[in-house]
């Protein structure tokens, strides 16, 4: 019997659908690199998104076995370009579950009094307050009996006599404790951030720093020499007063990466005002610091007709410009934007000595793998996903403006009123970066810092002509006159930049309406977003426009994300629900400040009032009503009533028990609540950390509950609870 004629058309489909598949990848296939590190973080993300720690065996075995399938089905395209991007999420995720085996970081296991602490210090902060933090490393704590010795700690130190500096033996009485838990389930964990960096308990210090041994020579050269050049630079720029200035304290976060010395007031003015990017050493003081060197040593090679004639300065310049790169990469702590931007202009450069086009895309793809493969969890980190966020869609976007013939209008040769085109140029693409950076950077924003500026453009077009043309000069004029000690002629005029950088940042965010507070973003929604985005940014083809409803679809899942009707803290002392307004109030502002703050972010707050305040200002329905015992909450804004007990003493449990559909108590239940459909108490704070309830909406719903311990997991940095 033949075959039906409706299996041929099927067959026939199919097959058109698969040769029109090829022939899209054919024609994008210089545009098929850019996706490896795309793949390659999102392996990262499935490594950090799981609840246990996966065992490394696994995923290299899984990385063998996708190899090997690859090779197997090479000569097929499609089958070799589907175990590619299965290969290289498999790759990331061994990358990251290969780190975190390499690093096995102790982390302390619980809170100890005041111990004898002796060690080398591997970091200082100096902030403006006076105040310290000091990282020591491979410390030496006699009293602590128990416990698996530690790799690091960090301490807060209130005062100190003598500043220590990186490589300094020290002697410091101070309280231990293991790294705290995010204030919320789902909220930034702290204590995983440190654990990446060795570190395994936290204090703060009850005595002063005691140096007992000076470092010698050598010992993390670059670490003390940024601090003694950030301390240096904020002395030379004094205040009115003669004490460290606003400027100074900006002057060394730009040349050192130390931001220490910026005061709590500058970084939120710059913050809201849109440029703190300025604060972060990027693409920008990168660019333009080396830049500069290319081109100011090329013009005194230029000056030598002999040497013109004779030698390639081109090439010499580009050799110097990359030495530059590399000065400041060391000097600035190697920050991961700061890295990202090296290794975008040292393959430029490397262009340049070899004759060759570098191609834009292709730097950051290149960039972002090199981090990605060295620290994986810098995935996770705000900068790195702000940095390349704005990277790039300005590339892809000038990109797709150069192929269009945009900027052909703008030719500056053999026409008149060229200086007007090139101020018209220059304010179009100074405004056209910003915009493109800022739409860019703006769901990560929301995501980190539920914080949307509404006057970045008029900041960063004010802002930026002073960084450019007078700031990053003295920066570069800083760095040549520093090894003769003349530093200071550099300084001097950067501070009038940098006080007039100020004054935008002051002007533009104490302005009405600078910025917007939103409560906080799930994380799926900031994935769809940038997936979609990246999509239609990558490829050329029609098919990118399937992007668009992906891009939709995260902003629609943004604006549907319901906020928890209650909050309970990691020690179930502290407890917040939404009021009439929907806004959180708390039972008490004595305590947890962090908490309070992270919590206020959250909810997209500029602050947060006790409920009792907020019941009396709302004054339209008795929705909280308490006593010494306890307090009844009636969730105002619910359509089913239903009634919820915070309990505080436990004589207040019979009557509670009897009545309350919800019991929150702050000390153990020993009895039976017949009318409770949920009774969480003491001890469950005990186990597992902070608490987040989103209530039923209607009666057929079902309570939804968080808690901290669920979402962090049962991971190498969070087994010290």
């Amino acid at each position: 019997m033949g075959k039906s004629p409706h299996k041929n058309s099927t067959e026939c489909e199919r097959g058109w659908a698969i040769e029109n598949l090829k022939e899209i990848l054919y024609q994008e296939y210089d545009r098929l690199y850019l996706w490896v590190p795309i793949l390659f973080a999102l392996g990262i993300g499935a490594y950090f998104s799981l609840p246990y720690e996966p065992a490394l065996s696994k995923a290299v075995g899984l990385c063998l076995i996708f190899g090997l399938i690859l090779l197997l089905f090479w000569r097929s395209y499609l089958l070799r370009i589907m175990m590619l991007v299965i290969l290289l999420g498999t790759s990331g995720f061994t990358t990251a579950s290969l780190r975190s085996a390499l690093l096995s970081t102790p982390v302390l296991k619980k809170k100890h009094g005041p111990l004898m602490i002796t060690g080398v210090v591997f970091d200082v902060r100096h902030y403006t307050d006076g105040k310290l933090s000091l990282v020591i490393d491979h410390p030496k704590i006699p009293g602590l009996r128990g416990e698996t010795l530690l790799n690091k700690v960090r301490l807060k130190v209130q005062k100190f006599d003598d500043l220590p500096q990186p490589g300094d033996r020290v002697r410091i009485r101070a309280g231990l404790m293991p790294p705290p838990a995010p204030a919320m389930p789902g909220g930034f964990d702290y204590a995983r951030q440190i654990w990446f960096q060795g570190i395994g308990a936290v204090g703060y210090a009850i005595s002063k720093p005691e140096i007992i041994e000076k470092a010698r020579g050598g010992f993390i050269l670059s670490t003390r020499q940024r601090l003694v050049m950030a301390e240096d630079i904020r002395r030379a720029i004094p205040d009115d007063e003669g004490g460290p200035s606003e400027a100074g304290g900006l002057a060394a976060a730009l040349i050192t990466g130390m931001r220490s010395g910026i005061s709590q007031d500058v970084a939120n003015n710059m913050r809201n005002s849109g440029l703190a990017h300025l604060l972060a050493i990027s693409g920008l003081h990168m660019g333009l610091l080396c830049g500069a060197a290319f081109f100011f040593f090329r013009f005194l090679l230029s000056r030598s007709e002999y040497v013109t004639l004779t030698y390639p300065i081109k090439k010499w310049a580009a050799v110097i410009a990359i030495g530059a790169g590399i000065v400041y990469v060391f000097l600035s702590g190697g920050a991961i934007p700061t890295v990202r931007a090296f290794i975008m202009a040292l393959v430029l450069f490397l262009g340049i000595l070899t004759d060759r086009k570098a191609i834009s895309l292709r730097l950051v793809a290149l960039a972002a793998m090199v981090i990605l493969v060295f620290t994986p969890e810098a995935l996770l980190s705000v900068s790195f996903q702000m940095s390349f966020a704005a990277v790039v869609a300005l590339v892809a976007a000038y990109e797709e403006l150069g192929k269009r013939g945009t900027f052909e209008a703008f030719s500056f040769y053999g026409k008149k009123h060229s200086h007007l085109k090139k101020v018209v140029f220059y304010i179009g693409t100074m405004l056209l970066t910003t915009l493109i950076a800022e739409m860019a950077i703006a769901p990560f924003a929301l995501f980190h810092f539920n914080k949307l500026v509404q006057y970045g453009l008029v900041a960063n077009l004010l802002a930026m002509p002073i960084m450019v043309f007078w700031v990053m000069p003295c920066v570069t004029a800083y760095l040549i006159l520093f090894p003769f000690g003349l530093g200071q002629l550099a300084l001097y005029p950067m501070s009038y930049g940098l006080d007039a950088i100020m004054f935008v940042a002051k002007t533009v965010s104490h302005t009405p309406g600078s910025y917007s507070l939103v409560p906080a973003l799930e994380i799926w929604p900031l994935i769809a977003l940038t997936l979609g985005a990246l999509w239609v940014g990558i490829w050329r083809q029609k098919w990118r426009y399937f992007g668009l409803p992906v891009i939709m679809v995260g902003l629609v899942a943004a604006f549907l994300n319901r906020q928890p009707d209650i909050l309970i803290d990691n020690s179930g002392r502290l407890i917040g629900v939404r009021n009439a307004n929907q806004e959180i109030s708390l039972s008490s502002l004595r305590s947890g400040r962090m908490t309070r703050q992270r919590w206020a972010q959250r909810y997209g707050q500029e602050k947060i009032e006790k409920w009792d305040k907020k019941q009396a200002a709302d004054n339209k329905v008795n929705w909280m009503t308490c006593d010494k015992l306890s307090c009844l909450y009636r969730p105002p804004y619910k359509k089913n009533h239903i009634l919820i007990a915070l309990v505080k003493n436990e004589r207040a449990l019979p009557e509670d028990c009897q009545n309350a559909q919800i019991i929150i108590s702050l000390v153990p239940v020993n009895m039976a609540c017949p009318s409770a459909a949920l009774v969480i108490d003491r001890w469950d704070f005990f186990r597992k950390g902070g608490h987040a309830i989103w209530l039923p909406e209607d009666e057929d719903d079902e309570i939804i509950i968080k808690t901290v311990a669920d979402t962090r997991g049962n991971r190498p940095w969070s087994r010290g609870r």
